[in-house]
């Protein structure tokens, strides 16, 4: 069910998902905070996911999670951005400052948002290892099939994708470009690394395709 303290119980038709007004960057993709489409406020979802399929868009600065998830977007998926999940969260919060675990649970709560309004998700983040079994238990718990995704170019490319990138107003350092690199590193058996580094965005997007759903618990 979905209400607006000011209209009452609202459809999905009468809700808009996502929020340019928070926006930072320069994409396409925009931060999740629904509101009521007839007097603008922020809008309350009681929703329990029983099913739903997330591909997770994982890698380095410059791996290519975001032009991938605006081509995903632009082909029926809803997209939950890191970065633009950290804007929706320093808006509810009013402040800039966050806990790491916070983020997460806003993209968990997002996760779950979504699923109401299409069962076709993408996330675009850095996940980092040791917080992978948090979202598996999200997965779980809302019972969605999963691809977890390791966007892993050669180091060259990634470093060359940052200075070349319009998304923000600034370049992203090399030195995040190593540390995240040699940082996200995962058992095969957990993720499907794919090395995009003479792929166009569209051969990409079909080997994910290619790839088989995962449901926890299931090696």
């Amino acid at each position: 069910m979905i209400s607006c303290v000011n209209c009452g119980e609202l459809s999905s038709e009468d809700v808009q998902i996502y929020r340019d007004d928070l926006k930072k960057q320069h994409v396409k993709i925009l931060p999740v905070l629904p509101i009521c489409m007839r007097c603008n406020a922020e809008v309350e979802i009681s929703h329990t996911c029983t099913s739903g399929n997330i591909i997770v868009l994982n890698g380095t600065c410059g791996s290519g999670k975001t032009s991938i998830a605006e081509y995903l977007q632009d082909n029926e998926y809803l997209v939950i951005d890191g970065d633009c999940a950290v804007q929706s969260l320093r808006h509810k919060k009013r402040v800039k400052q966050y806990e790491w675990n916070e983020l997460i649970n806003e993209i968990t709560n997002e996760i779950k948002l979504l699923t109401y309004f299409n069962k076709n998700i993408v996330l675009s983040h850095i996940v980092l290892p040791e917080d992978v079994e948090k979202y598996m238990r999200i997965f779980e718990l809302c019972r969605l099939q999963y691809k977890f995704i390791l966007l892993k170019p050669d180091y060259q490319t990634a470093v060359q994708r940052c200075q070349n990138r319009t998304a923000h107003d600034s370049v992203t350092p090399e030195i995040w470009v190593r540390h995240f690199r040699d940082l996200l590193v995962f058992d095969k058996r957990m993720a499907d690394v794919i090395d995009n580094t003479n792929q166009s965005i569209e051969e990409t997007v079909a080997e994910i395709f290619n790839l088989p759903w995962r449901v926890v618990g299931q090696v």
